[in-house]
């Protein structure tokens, strides 16, 4: 009878070992898989139009003339739309190789242009706008989307850029809209 009790604990034991080698192995596997997934959207993102603080700046309102109208106004400031938006800092001009950034924050608007402007003139990331200050070079590139899926992205850009070792305080995502 001893026997038995001993032969079912170490199975018992054998078994709770090998479930936990299991879950673990499955744990590794789906973080490489999430990794492989922030590095295939950080590429993506890299990869695509990044304006510089100057162009934004000068860009924010533009006068043209309409016909038989005076003059009217065009630029971001009048071009807002929901979204995300990716803002990369820069110590040297990065000459259209966006991978070597210094820090990034990212954040959600439902004003993805203003939200910008803010944050470049001292009215939102304090950090973003010290390295205005101090000279670094910014550079920001927009990703309109539904404000339905506005949570969902900015939580996947963090993540992609690892941005809460950077400026984000927060893994994002906390915005709730009616």
């Amino acid at each position: 009878m001893l026997s038995q009790v001993k032969l079912f604990f170490f199975v018992s034991i054998a078994l709770c070992i090998i479930m936990i080698v299991a879950l673990v192995a499955g744990y590794i596997l789906w973080l490489h898989h999430v990794k492989e997934k922030n590095a295939e959207l950080r590429k993506s993102i890299l990869s695509g139009k990044f304006i510089s603080l100057n162009d934004f700046e000068s860009r924010w309102i533009e006068d043209y003339p309409r016909a038989k109208r005076g003059r009217g106004h065009i630029g971001y400031k009048y071009n807002d739309t929901a979204g995300c938006y990716v803002i990369l800092i820069f110590a040297e001009n990065p000459n259209e190789v966006f991978s070597n950034y210094e820090n990034s924050y990212i954040g959600q608007s439902v004003n993805i242009c203003q939200r910008v402007h803010n944050h470049f003139n001292g009215k939102g990331n304090g950090d973003v706008y010290a390295d205005r200050k101090f000279g670094k070079r910014l550079y920001v590139q927009f990703l309109p989307c539904a404000r339905k899926d506005m949570n969902d992205l900015e939580k996947s850009l963090i993540a992609a850029f690892d941005s809460t070792a950077s400026y984000n305080k927060t893994s994002g995502g906390s915005r709730q809209f009616l």
